[in-house]
């Protein structure tokens, strides 16, 4: 048996991670969190955010998981809209890279990408399915040397940009999750409809809507990646994203008991600080400590991605986990704070409306237990 000292478990950050974590910190909480409100009333994407960040040195292609991981918490802490446009300028999931098109379209969109100028959006979900892709209608038809799109895609994070990446049957329903491929189209294409935006409740930054390609003609080689296998693909973005979006939560949730905690040291009842009770302190103890559980669980979730590893069973525990606990973790916040937390002038109410959405969005809850569930009684496990 090894000794303590022999064993490889380090739950540290290393010397470089810890130095990108202060400098990202500093960045996000005195560029990103004075901007709070503005992206969620005016329903604009962040991007000269993306720029900054950029010009600080903060954004980088080469980056692992793990060390994405800590952006997107410390942006998350300042600013839940940030996340999700820092993350895609990293390039983190290989459909966002494009594989199979030519050098000669792809590197320039991507080059886009990696200096903020642009962004690739994903459309997966449609109107009579999202998780059950088995009931997929959008369809792509070879036509000599090109792809006829027929496709209604909604549920659109930045349902306005300037590129997409789309999931349309080419093959037999038959082949099931085995039928679907994925396309390049740009904007521009005749046939791609303008937006249909939708005004959600929260991460308004993200510009969610609906776009319809009708009779949308592409070449041949817009084809991104191998014919028939979009649903590999789809998988490992889901696997991994879930572990950024638990982290995403988590900053959120951090700030709050953060916040929280100071409120509590200064607000005094009856002589004494709130903190000094035993009802708001508890809770707050019981927070941080399933706060803490919840981001070794997203870690190790990316650690594992790094490693190439499977971690499909991790990404649904984070997915399922935690957006409802750190939920939970920021409403009991805005309760401690009164009636003047339930207000705009602070931050929680924004917070429960940009987390409650990733309930639902990349699977919901019990879609994510399901995928856990068949981890742990085989994959014929039907719920």
């Amino acid at each position: 048996m090894k000794s303590g000292n022999d064993l490889s478990l380090n739950f540290g950050l290393s010397e470089s991670e810890a130095l990108y974590r202060d400098q990202i910190r500093r960045f996000a909480r005195t560029e990103l969190a004075p901007m709070r409100q503005k992206w969620d009333q005016e329903y604009q994407r962040p991007q000269e955010m993306v720029l900054k960040a950029l010009e600080a040195g903060l954004l980088d292609t080469e980056m692992s998981h793990v060390m994405r991981g800590i952006m997107i918490e410390e942006v998350g802490y300042a600013d839940f809209n940030c996340a999700l446009p820092f993350l895609v300028t990293t390039e983190p999931f290989e459909l966002n890279r494009l594989d199979g098109v030519p050098d000669d379209v792809r590197n320039p969109v991507r080059e886009a990408v990696r200096t903020g100028q642009t962004i690739i959006a994903v459309g997966f979900t449609e109107p009579s399915s999202g998780t059950d892709v088995a009931n997929f209608q959008s369809t792509a038809v070879l036509d000599g040397d090109e792809w006829v799109l027929n496709a209604v895609k909604n549920s659109i994070s930045w349902a306005d940009a300037e590129y997409f990446t789309i999931t349309c049957r080419t093959e037999e329903r038959e082949k099931g999750i085995w039928s679907l491929s994925n396309f390049f189209v740009p904007r521009d294409t005749p046939g791609v409809q303008a937006p249909r935006f939708w005004h959600d409740m929260g991460t308004r930054g993200a510009a969610r809507g609906e776009v319809r390609f009708e009779d949308v003609r592409i070449p041949k080689n817009y084809l991104v990646g191998d014919r028939g296998k979009a649903y590999l693909q789809m998988a490992q973005l889901f696997d991994t994203n879930r572990a950024y979006i638990g982290l995403k939560c988590i900053g959120a949730a951090q700030a709050s008991i953060d916040e929280t905690c100071e409120f509590a040291k200064q607000r005094k009842v009856m002589g004494k600080s709130i903190s000094s009770y035993q009802g708001i302190s508890f809770p707050l103890v019981e927070a941080e400590t399933q706060l803490e559980a919840a981001r070794l669980l997203c870690y190790k979730t990316l650690w594992l991605r790094d490693q190439e590893m499977p971690n499909s069973k991790e990404g649904g525990m984070c997915k399922w986990w935690v957006p409802e606990l750190t939920y939970e973790i920021v409403r009991q916040c805005l309760t401690i704070h009164g009636h003047y937390g339930y207000s705009d002038e602070l931050p929680f109410e924004q917070r429960l409306r940009d987390i409650l959405g990733w309930q639902i969005g990349d699977g919901t809850s019990q879609v994510s237990k399901l995928i856990v569930a068949r981890s742990m009684f085989g994959k014929g496990f039907s719920g």
